[in-house]
């Protein structure tokens, strides 16, 4: 009878301490929640200086950007590449500050009304110039090698492909051998 006592107990907990975050997306077997997609989305609309759409098209759009940004990172992990300080988000943060906003107080007005807090956007910035800075690590750094020897490759005036062309690439590659999973009812 204990365990049956002790079980009705955490659910209830549960129940009480508020709504259980669904799954939304699958990747191999991690997983990203619905609030995950919902603070990438208020984050990537802050940034782009864009109104808040929490639309479940606009979500979905969202989640798909979120399992190539967590392709990267698993390339990025998988490659030992060194990544920035965390020290670093200070800076960027300061300097994302100065140039978009006039005072503290619009700082802060904005982060309230997209729901973000200053650690996220930290890590969000962080996080871009790290992606930034692997990108042109993992994808460009043949493009130099390729570009001079593409003559005697390739076909005559067969375009040498640019970083993004080189990325997109890889991610549909990545993609087919990478076991992803959306939860319809979490874009709903």
């Amino acid at each position: 009878m204990r365990p049956a006592i002790l079980l009705s107990a955490a659910l209830a907990s549960v129940v009480l301490a508020g709504t259980i975050d669904r799954v939304a997306i699958v990747i191999d077997k991690q997983v990203i929640t619905e609030s995950e997609v919902e603070t990438a989305l208020r984050l990537t609309e802050f940034l782009n200086e864009k109104p808040l759409d929490l639309s479940a098209a606009a979500r979905r759009a969202e989640a798909d950007h979120m399992v190539d940004q967590e392709l990267l990172r698993r390339e990025l992990d998988a490659s030992g590449f060194a990544k920035p300080a965390e020290s670093q988000a200070d800076t960027l943060l300061r300097s994302f500050r100065q140039q978009r906003f006039r005072s503290t107080a619009d700082y802060r007005a904005a982060l309230a009304r997209y729901g973000i807090t200053e650690e996220e956007l930290k890590e969000r910035l962080l996080w871009q110039v790290t992606a930034l800075h692997f990108t042109d690590f993992r994808f460009g750094s043949t493009l130099a090698a390729d570009t001079t020897q593409s003559a005697d490759r390739a076909a005559p005036g067969a375009p040498v492909q640019t970083v993004d062309q080189r990325m997109d690439t890889w991610l549909k590659d990545t993609r087919k051998d990478t076991k992803i999973t959306f939860k319809p009812e979490a874009f709903q």
